[in-house]
């Protein structure tokens, strides 16, 4: 009997130092869409400066960035805003866990 109720505490105190296991965090999404009014704009660099992956957008203006929560600065190239031009403009995305954040970017096809 004293044996059993040993190895039943003994195992009781094991289990108690296992760390429960954290749950695996969910991925979230940044979109970037380059384009003047309701026209799309291919070919546009788009950067995550958090990692340095550029990517390009699509026939359909658009990029797509695969990250974890967090705050994040995305660099658009050759965007133009009018008045003088710019190399590049930085927006912020603050992206909670397993959420899309969309990024609208406004390239002024006039202003060139």
């Amino acid at each position: 009997m004293k044996k059993i109720l040993a190895l039943l505490l003994l195992s009781l105190l094991t289990a108690c130092k296992d760390t429960p296991s954290q749950p695996p965090e969910l991925k979230s999404r940044i979109v970037a869409y380059v384009h003047w009014g309701d026209q799309a704009l291919a070919g546009k660099q788009v950067e995550l400066l958090a990692t340095g992956e550029t990517k390009i957008t699509d026939s359909n203006g658009l990029v797509e960035f695969s990250v974890p929560g967090g705050k994040y600065v995305v660099r658009a190239f050759d965007i133009n805003r009018g008045g003088p031009a710019l190399r590049t403009i930085d927006f912020n995305a603050d992206v909670q866990s397993g959420q899309t954040v969309k990024i609208d970017i406004v390239d002024c096809l006039p202003c060139v």
